[in-house]
């Protein structure tokens, strides 16, 4: 089932034993209750898609994104297990179990001796935040090669791909010599002003959006035992502990941009795989007073506009809010059609983005950078969740051509960069749902509505 450099390529399809069964439905009950099913994702959808990857007649968007993504899988196999111990610097204290990363717009200060304290310089990356004598870009590979085999698994049926997931999940978060101590005490740190600092909050998203639903798709596989299922869980309860009392995690979470909704969305997603639905509705609560303050009547998303890279901001804030929607429906929770006291809504704002799907139309904002096909798969999740067409134009419209080339652009980012967040739009539209008007499409199940 492989297409690559134009050869088919048979794939043996495993059956999906218990973890497949697992996936049909939500274990409900009290709080401790591992979800059946994953967050963020709609299984009954995803089973559509694979046995139409089976059968070779999968729409071309969606073959393309399932090539991407057995290459990206492919090269994860061959790379080694990733852990925080690997990092060259030790977290001030004194454990290299203890995740550490350095805030990525911050820079020494050339007009002092020793460049301290480092100063902002809002949209521009600074290289050593970027290395491996720190944890963040470790953390991203760690959890990018996590979902990608988890996913590869799931729609080739391919056990390498969950062997070495399964791998590289015990290696960060269970075996004693490499284990990540659950907490984010030293994220984004910057030199001479703090070691650690509420906006590192945002490194443990992934943990939420890429981890919690690997886990349960990997429920039920022989790579991952009821061992590991057990030291993860008591690894997540810790983590979601350390989110809800620390003083930095809490002050992140009165945060009222982007970084404050990715903290909703981050604790709702490991309280899911938890079981934990009272901090879900608690969470829904936190990010509707969030949006009063965001959402503005027009759609524009004034803290997220004033940043350098204004497109992007404006994107991901709605990425964050996104997700926590589609969350929220599996809860009974509409958060698509919420209003705020302004007249400010979810989906006003993506009517504001909708429109600069279109590369013709400028963006009048200042940005450093637009990668104007990322809104897209947040488009496609609105229509699938109201059942509306709102945006069946911008979606049917959009390309996803990748950068021939790696070569630098502006704000210090480079064109692969751009390519990985052209070929994750592809996959969240056509690989991980369908748009609604595709072949196949599956309306994602609604619970009862809690409003």
């Amino acid at each position: 089932m492989k297409l690559m450099q134009g050869k088919k390529v048979k794939r043996t399809v495993n059956s999906m034993t218990t973890g497949a069964t697992l996936l049909l439905a939500l274990i409900t009950g009290s709080a401790g209750v591992l979800a059946a099913e994953p967050a963020f994702l709609n299984p009954a959808q995803m089973a559509v898609v694979r046995q139409q990857l089976r059968d070779h007649n999968a729409a071309p968007q969606t073959t393309d994104a399932y090539q991407h993504l057995l290459a990206a899988a492919d090269s994860a196999l061959k790379k080694p297990e990733l852990s925080v111990t690997d990092k060259g610097m030790t977290p001030p204290g004194g454990s290299k179990h203890d995740y550490l990363s350095l805030s990525a717009y911050w820079w020494p200060d050339d007009s002092k001796p020793d460049g301290l304290p480092w100063i902002r310089k809002d949209g521009h990356v600074n290289p050593a935040s970027k290395n491996d004598q720190s944890d963040g870009v470790r953390l991203a590979d760690f959890t990018a090669r996590v979902q990608n085999l988890t996913l590869a698994w799931y729609f080739s049926g391919e056990q390498k791909y969950a062997d070495k997931a399964a791998s590289l999940l015990r290696t960060w978060f269970i075996t004693p010599q490499t284990r990540m101590n659950p907490n984010l005490n030293y994220a984004q740190g910057v030199p001479g002003i703090s070691p650690g600092r509420n906006a590192g909050v945002l490194d443990g998203r992934y943990f939420s959006t890429r981890i919690v639903d690997s886990l349960v798709l990997l429920r039920g596989n022989p790579a991952w035992t009821d061992n590991d299922e057990q030291q993860m869980r008591a690894w997540m309860q810790d983590y979601l502990t350390w989110l809800q009392g620390s003083k930095i995690a809490k002050k992140e979470g009165r945060t009222e941009n982007n970084h404050g909704n990715w903290y909703v969305t981050q604790v709702s997603g490991i309280a899911w795989y938890l079981g934990d639905k009272a901090v879900i509705g608690d969470m829904v609560k936190l990010m509707k007073s969030k949006l009063d303050v965001q959402l503005k009547p027009d759609g524009t998303q004034p803290a997220e506009l004033a940043r350098t890279r204004s497109f992007h901001y404006s994107y991901f804030n709605l990425q964050a809010i996104s997700m926590m929607a589609v969350l929220a429906q599996k809860n009974g929770i509409d958060l698509w059609h919420y209003r705020t006291l302004q007249g400010g809504s979810v989906l006003k704002s993506l009517d504001f983005m909708a429109r600069f799907t279109d590369p013709a139309l400028p963006w009048p904002y200042k940005s450093l950078d637009q990668i104007r096909v990322r809104p897209v798969p947040l488009l496609s999740w609105a229509d699938n969740a109201t059942g509306e067409k709102r945006y069946e134009q911008q979606i049917r419209s959009a390309t996803f051509t990748l950068p021939r080339a790696v070569k630098p652009a502006s704000g210090g980012y480079h064109e692969d960069v751009t390519r990985g967040a052209v070929m994750e739009a592809e996959r969240e539209t056509w690989l991980l749902s369908l748009p609604s008007f595709a072949k196949g499409y599956v309306a994602p199940q609604v619970a009862e509505d809690k409003k």
